[in-house]
This record gives C-alpha cells, structure tokens and sequence, in this order.
C-alpha cells in the first residue's frame, strides 16, 4: 500500500467540494459523475459553478460503467469540451471497476476523484478504496460504516497536496 496523506474535514460532501477545488474545476467545466449515487456526489459540482454529466452503471457493480464512461468522454470531445475531473462512487461498499476505470482516465488525462464515502474498509485487489484517484473521500456520517455522527476526509497521496487542502480547509490563512 502506497504512503497517502489525510485531511479531516467537516462531512464528506465537503471533501468532495475541497477535491474538485484542488483538480482546478471552475465555473463552466464539465465534471463526469455516475447517476446512481447520492446527491452529495454531485452538489459540490454545482457549488463549483460546473455542470455535472452523468454516467450510467454496470450491472456487476452497479457502478460507473467503463463503457458508458468512455463513450461519455468521447462524446464530450465531440462536442469540443475535455471534462476536467471524473467522480467515481463505490456505491454501498462495493467497489467500482477501477482498473478499467482508473485505464481510461489514464487515456484521456483525466483525473479521478473517488467518493468512497460508503466503502471505507473495502478493497479492489488488495488495495483501499479512496486511494486509486488523484483523490479519494471518506465520510462519517451517522450512516457510514465508522461514524463519528459527521465529518469527512480528503485523502492524497502527496504531503504537498495535503497541505495545500489544509490550507484551503482552514480558510486559506497563513499561520
């Protein structure tokens, strides 16, 4: 398991907003989502001033669907417009396809942001859900697997990473 870098923040949702910030997602930008998840997974694209555009699942998993993903990304190539982050959701603990995932990202050069709000303590071949993108978020919610009744994290994997979340966390005052 690769070193990975935690900042614990007030709910997951906000862990996702601080994740898309720190991808460089703006106001205009596309952000591709799967539709079968929570609606946490996609407010904080709109909070961004970004347009969510949504991917259909598998069947295996109930996941994004690589094929559908791919097909997603064409189409908005298509269209003249690179989406700027990708969310994967490992819905209720069971974990996405990621190295079909994680292969076409690699590909079109975009990052993957992996709300494994529902699966902390799940793996994908020997590795931790939340540690396959550019970033991954946990949640614990008093519906989640660890609850502390609320709160999130933002997960890394690159100290300088996290210390510029905990800068834009902490209202981005220098100390």
């Amino acid at each position: 398991q690769e070193d990975v870098q935690v900042v614990a923040l007030q709910s997951g949702t906000a862990a996702i907003h601080l994740g898309l910030q720190m991808l460089g997602v703006q106001k205009d930008d596309e952000v591709l989502c799967q539709s079968l998840t929570f609606i946490a997974s996609v407010n904080p694209i709109l909070y961004l001033g970004a347009t969510p555009v949504f991917v259909g699942s598998e069947s295996t998993t109930w996941n994004m669907c690589p094929i559908a993903l791919e097909n997603a990304i064409v189409n908005r190539l298509q269209n003249g417009k690179l989406p700027k982050a990708i969310i994967i959701v490992h819905l209720y603990g069971m974990p996405a396809k990621m190295n079909e995932l994680l292969a076409i990202s690699k590909k079109y050069n975009i990052p993957i942001l992996e709300d494994s709000a529902e699966a902390f303590g799940s793996s994908y071949h020997g590795k931790a859900c939340g540690t396959f993108g550019t970033f991954g978020v946990i949640s614990f919610n008093a519906n989640k697997i660890i609850t502390t009744s609320g709160g999130g994290a933002l997960i890394s994997k690159s100290i300088e990473e996290k210390n510029q979340a905990l800068f834009l966390a902490t209202q981005a005052k220098d100390t």
